[in-house]
């Protein structure tokens, strides 16, 4: 037991646990970030309006956060295949996506249907997260040479 080798990581297995592990705080960076934008949405409509329409725009900002973890499952699970996999699992999670999207959208226009507006600006805003995200990644990666 005393004389066992060191355990050799290769450096492919080194950097694929780094970037799933900087995948995995970038998405719960995002999810944090939909979730705060959405509470900000459904503070402004509360403010400004009133309460459905405040409830309107969570649940709309829902959705989006609900999607976007969808996908960082579904891609979280494809981590560490090959190439052709990765893209397979993404395309994958994009038809998941549409289509959570259309089932959950049209759940929200039945229950929030006088007030789709603020559900649109809620989903929207979380959009907005994604060009964060993007930046985010970029000055890590900028940081990182």
């Amino acid at each position: 037991m005393r004389g066992e080798p060191p355990r050799i990581v290769s450096l492919c297995q080194l950097e694929s646990r780094v970037s799933e592990a900087q995948f995995a705080q970038t998405i719960v960076w995002l999810l944090r970030i939909q979730a705060v934008l959405a509470g900000l949405a459904g503070l402004a409509w509360f403010l400004l309006v009133d309460q459905p329409h405040a409830l309107a725009a969570l649940a709309g900002g829902g959705i989006g956060i609900l999607l976007s973890a969808a996908v960082a499952l579904r891609m979280a699970m494809s981590a560490g295949a090959e190439h052709e996999q990765i893209v397979r699992g993404f395309y994958r999670a994009m038809m998941l996506k549409l289509a959570l999207a259309a089932f959950l959208f049209v759940v929200v226009a039945r229950w929030f249907a006088p007030w789709f507006g603020p559900v649109l600006t809620g989903y929207c805003v979380t959009l907005v997260a994604y060009w964060g995200a993007l930046w985010r990644t970029q000055w890590q990666m900028t940081k990182k040479q």
